[in-house]
């Protein structure tokens, strides 16, 4: 059975991984993180071959636009606008036979809004993951930089019929910002990498119920169809699966870097 419309209500945890930490703990001094050296090995091979640390580290914005299918009770098909601005924000915004649909995440909040002009809050976990699903150079980049964050090889794995490299990561966190370890459990996600082509092929993480009800779903994001753009090897095909269900397909078709995106974009 397809994921009924409510699956949207947590389709937008987007994947994976990495440095935004919720707003109140950003400042408190982080734990010490174990890093194997096998996986920042594998990690900057990743970022060279996505065009390497210096133009990655350049991307200030981007913005990107192509078709998007989502699995809901019934198939609906539209067009798409994906923006994202440093590790913290993102917007994407879908326009469908019934309105526009969009998903925001910032620092402080992360909401969707209807057709109909409603708002709706997302899972407060959106502010501790990283907001920049549709851009693995980025990931990488900033678990490579972010010195708090645990790194570990788990081997080669099978993933989609292929053999990838799996890195897991998981942000650390000082005892007084996560007594109970709680954040650092959400940040934690699996990076597989295509060993041959060095891309990210798949970041899977945990999806929360917006409800607020305990426990979660595997997420994963995938991606394919890397092109490149101002030196920037960029996946034109990025697919989000929930409980192993498809929930959305994106076909991009332009990218763009660095239009001057500001904070009111996002809001």
């Amino acid at each position: 059975m397809s994921p009924s419309r409510s699956a949207y209500a947590f389709l937008f945890v987007f994947v994976s991984t990495l440095v935004a930490t919720a707003q109140t703990s950003s400042t408190a001094p982080q734990a010490s993180a174990q890093r194997d050296p096998q996986a920042l090995a594998i990690l900057t091979q990743a970022l060279t071959a996505s065009g390497g640390q210096s133009v990655v580290s350049g991307i200030q914005d981007f913005t990107a636009s192509g078709n998007i299918t989502y699995y809901w009770d019934s198939v609906e098909q539209g067009t798409v606008t994906v923006k994202g601005r440093g590790l913290h924000e993102f917007r994407i915004d879908a326009t469908l036979p019934d309105g526009l649909h969009s998903s925001i995440t910032n620092l402080t909040a992360s909401f969707q809004k209807n057709p109909d002009g409603s708002i709706s809050p997302l899972p407060s976990q959106n502010l501790v993951k990283p907001a920049i699903a549709t851009c693995p150079p980025l990931q990488v980049l900033a678990a490579l930089q972010d010195t708090s964050i645990n790194l570990t090889y788990g081997g080669l794995v099978s993933h989609n019929g292929q053999q990838v490299y799996d890195v897991v990561e998981q942000k650390s966190f000082s005892a007084t910002s996560d007594p109970a370890g709680a954040l650092s459990s959400i940040s934690k996600a699996h990076i597989f990498i295509d060993p041959n082509a060095l891309t990210v092929v798949g970041i899977l993480d945990t999806a929360y119920r917006r409800d607020g009800e305990a426990g979660g779903f595997p997420h994963e994001t995938q991606f394919s169809a890397y092109q490149s753009v101002n030196g920037i090897l960029f996946p034109f095909s990025v697919i989000d699966l929930i409980a192993g269900q498809q929930t959305m397909s994106i076909q991009l078709t332009q990218v763009t870097f660095n239009t001057g995106l500001t904070d009111s974009v996002f809001e």
